[in-house]
């Protein structure tokens, strides 16, 4: 074993022993033999070694280790390998090296944060000695019930017949490897995009059988737009395939000598633009408003004047319109381009999505609305100066009956300084608009309790006014146990009881607990002090599906809450929270924001890949703002969790509770499910928060029935997440996209 000295080498700051505090986005560690000679001269020629790092985080750091490998060439970006962070602490991983080793750097994070690190060790293994710990490490990762001869001989006859013995052998070695650095977007452009896009002869035909020809009228509003962006604006719509479009103009005046020649001549060289000069400088909404006046198109779309399309864009929208003419409003994907034309930070948007658009506009560009809905609605609001495209949306939404998302990057929002592409906090009054906005939208759709923005600009909470406020049961199953809780022990039970009732706002609540019949006697006077009731689950086996629909037909309120035992109650409000959102229509559960004991995030949301429930960015920070604020604000996903998920009765009953065949496991994705064949969707409420003391390192394990029971009802119906994008990493799902892939 070779002992490592860890010499850091930029960005980084001691803090005393073993503590150190990034101070950027780089900071990085050389890995050297102690006394400063070259550690790998004569050493390490390559092959798998064992890499153990006592690295821990501090606070609500997210660390990203990343191992960056010099073969003579320098440290490389495509080659280094993202190191995997133990539950119980620390990293030990297998790496296989080059044949020529030069050095060894280790990035911790991209970002400011505090951590520990003190300790770092090689130790070279043998082939014979590498597959044993690789043989070990694949026999950890499964279930006790998976590694029972039962389970594993049958699964590696599966391999071995799936599989020629090569492959098998290759998936074996490569089992071990950690998974690539970081996913990059131009890995994803160039493997899944070029490959998909429609040949300019592709496109001509099918639009020659098109059976909907729509006009898009495109509204670009024009002030003082620096030359080349403004070129490269306009070059890109002429550029386009689909060649029934109109471009309708407004110059608002603008100062820069540049723009009226520039716009005038393209005005007099293709008949399809449409021009209006302002004498006045009026702002973005009356200059949107005056080119909106010009438009003569079936279908209206929005494009600013910095910002560039790629050339099968209006044709994407125009062949979903004529795969579903039905569609009121249709959608795509966008990223940013730099000024210097590079793309990054892709926005794979979830499909139609309410909650998510009342939490932040998340469908923006490119889109396309019917000018008779528009006609209907009214152009923009100058009260609305600022976010009037938030606006806009959210008042023509109420009107649409069917939506459509394309998942394709159709829009490229082009950062440059003072842009809110760049950054909406470049332009704070927006920030007021998309308030006013979402205030009308609530008074509109239902009344108006509050909108305030949440701590990243661009996400906002919105919450309508409870004109009922019905009677909640909230129903506990509960096994009666202590746990460790802040490092004290606990009644979970009690704890739970008491939070309830001295933390909640909400007046008219009843607690249902579900036990085994085992209480103690401190525990049975707990639910008497906190006027709880109690029902005995009386059968011998386990089946906590089947507890909590015990629980539900002894409850007596409209609205159930089901809850584990280990929570603990943050926000007073958590429930009036919960009820607005279950108020709107079409809304048939919803979960809370479930933190681990640490603060870090254990339930935002339940994502469902190849019929594989699990919880997006589980373990990051309190803090984390998510996936273009997918843990911040209100958000729509397939299911939530059962841990705390609210329910109207009657949606209960009408598809009877819970399934009792999954005893343990899926019963909560399951009936989120069911509910969604009703037409009704789950809803993440952000607003909501409570401690689940269910422990972070604790191994999650499911019955190999169970999992096959659930993707036996659910894989054929749910091939593909609506709101989780197909790039992004699966298991763990992160909304980042899939190292292994890009």
């Amino acid at each position: 074993m070779i002992a490592c000295h860890i010499e850091p080498k930029g960005q980084l700051e001691p803090e005393g022993e073993g503590l150190w505090r990034s101070t950027g986005a780089d900071p990085q560690f050389r890995l050297v033999r102690p006394g400063g000679g070259r550690l790998f001269r004569f050493r390490l020629t390559g092959g798998w070694v064992r890499l153990r790092l006592d690295l821990e985080p501090l606070g609500s750091t997210k660390l990203v280790p990343l191992l960056y490998v010099d073969d003579g060439s320098g440290f490389r970006e495509d080659g280094a390998l993202r190191l995997e962070l133990r539950e119980e602490g620390g990293i030990d991983d297998l790496v296989r090296l080059p044949r020529r080793v030069r050095g060894l750097r280790l990035d911790p994070l991209a970002a400011s944060g505090r951590f520990h690190l003190a300790r770092a060790s090689l130790e070279p293994l043998s082939g014979p000695r590498a597959a044993i710990e690789i043989a070990r490490r694949l026999l950890a990762r499964l279930s006790e019930i998976e590694r029972r001869p039962a389970a594993l001989v049958p699964r590696l006859v599966r391999l071995a017949v799936s599989h020629p013995p090569a492959a098998l052998w290759q998936k074996f070695w490569d089992s071990a490897r950690p998974r690539p650095a970081s996913a990059s977007y131009a890995a994803w452009i160039e493997r899944v995009e070029r490959p998909a896009l429609p040949s300019a002869e592709a496109m001509r035909a099918a639009i020659a059988g098109f059976a909907l020809r729509p006009r898009i009228s495109i509204v670009m509003p024009v002030y003082d737009t620096p030359e080349p962006y403004l070129a490269a604006a306009l070059a890109s719509i002429r550029a386009q395939s689909y060649p029934d479009w109109e471009l309708c103009l407004c110059d608002d005046a603008s100062s820069a000598p540049h723009i009226a020649p520039m716009l005038a001549r393209l005005a007099a060289q293709d008949p399809r633009v449409r021009l209006h000069s302002r004498t006045k400088n009026g702002g973005i909404v009356a200059a949107s408003n005056d080119a909106l006046a010009r438009a003569t198109g079936d279908w209206l779309t929005l494009i600013d004047h910095d910002d560039t399309i790629p050339p099968h864009a209006l044709y994407a929208l125009v062949a979903a319109l004529n795969a579903d003419p039905e569609t009121d409003f249709v959608y795509s994907d966008e990223d940013k381009i730099t000024v210097e034309g590079e793309r990054y930070e892709p926005f794979f948007k979830p499909d139609w999505s309410p909650e998510t658009l009342e939490a932040c506009m998340y469908t923006a560009h490119l889109a396309l609305y019917r000018m008779d809905i528009v006609g209907r609605i009214g152009g923009f609001r100058a009260e609305c100066e600022g976010a009037q495209d938030y606006d806009f949306v959210l008042r023509y939404t109420e009107h649409a009956g069917h939506v459509r998302h394309v998942a394709q990057v159709l829009y490229h929002w082009r950062a440059i300084p003072g842009s809110t592409a760049l950054a909406m906090d470049n332009k704070g009054y927006v920030v007021a608009a998309a308030i006013r906005a979402l205030e009308d939208r609530a008074r509109r759709t239902g009344g108006l309790d509050v909108v305030r923005p949440t701590a990243f600009a661009g996400s906002f909470h919105l919450r309508r006014t409870l004109r009922e406020r019905p009677p909640v049961s909230i129903v506990i199953p509960t096994a009666g146990r202590d746990s460790v809780v802040r490092g004290q022990t606990v009644d979970l039970l009690a704890a739970c009881l008491a939070s309830i009732r001295a933390t909640s706002t909400y007046e008219s609540i009843e607690i249902v607990a579900v036990d085994n019949g085992d209480l103690r006697p401190a525990t049975k006077a707990a639910l008497a002090r906190h006027g709880a009731r109690s029902v005995t689950w009386e059968r011998p086996e386990f089946n906590v599906a089947a507890k909590m629909n015990l629980g539900a037909r002894h409850a007596t309120g409209a609205v159930l809450v089901f809850l584990n035992d280990d929570v603990e109650v943050i926000t007073p409000d958590w429930i009036e929270a919960m009820l607005a959102l279950l108020a709107i229509p079409g809304v048939g559960a919803v979960g809370a924001k479930l933190l681990f004991e640490t603060g870090e995030l254990q339930h935002v949301g339940v994502s469902v890949v190849d019929a594989t429930p699990d919880h997006p960015r589980r373990s990051y920070p309190r803090e984390d703002p998510g996936h273009f604020f997918s843990s911040a604000g209100n958000r729509n996903y397939l299911a939530v969790t059962g841990a705390c998920v609210m329910v109207r009765r009657a949606d209960f009953e009408a598809i009877q509770g819970f399934d009792e065949g999954f005893a343990i496991n899926y019963n909560d994705v399951d009936l989120c499910l069911r509910l969604r064949e009703r037409g009704l969707r789950s809803v993440y409420c952000a607003e909501s928060q409570l401690y689940h003391y269910e422990s972070r390192n604790r191994a999650r394990t499911v019955d190999p029935a169970e999992h096959a029971r659930f993707r036996a009802r659910w894989a054929e119906k749910i091939p593909r997440d609506p709101y989780y994008g197909e790039w992004f990493e699966a298991l763990p799902p992160t909304f980042e996209l899939d190292p292994a892939r890009f």
